[in-house]
């Protein structure tokens, strides 16, 4: 290997996931999002670290079916729910993404 390559997998100093997308059927948010809290919440866990959560609402210049993103931010509410508890998260009006509806853990 010549002294100071970093490419591919040969030198990994640092991995860094700051986001996800996930994409499937009305049915599966709530499981899925689910899913990847748990997942968070190991990860977290493991290395001591805290998390707060927010629920990233329609911002002005959403794309789609109104009535789609009231469904998708009602399914993020309800895993929300679910995984940290009623008040255990906030909800940052105007601030998801274009094309829906987002968690942001910070």
């Amino acid at each position: 290997e010549i002294s100071g390559a970093l490419s591919g997998l040969t030198r990994v100093r640092r991995f860094q996931q700051d986001d996800a997308h996930i994409f499937c059927r009305p049915d599966q948010i709530k499981s899925e999002v689910l899913g990847a809290l748990d997942f968070m919440r190991k990860v977290y866990t493991t290395f001591g670290m805290t998390f707060k959560l927010e629920l990233s609402t329609r911002p002005k210049k959403a794309l789609g079916d109104i009535a789609l993103w009231d469904r998708a931010e009602a399914a993020l509410a309800e895993a929300l729910d679910e995984f940290a508890g009623e008040g255990e998260w906030r909800i940052n009006p105007r601030d998801g993404a274009f094309y829906g509806p987002k968690i942001d853990v910070k």
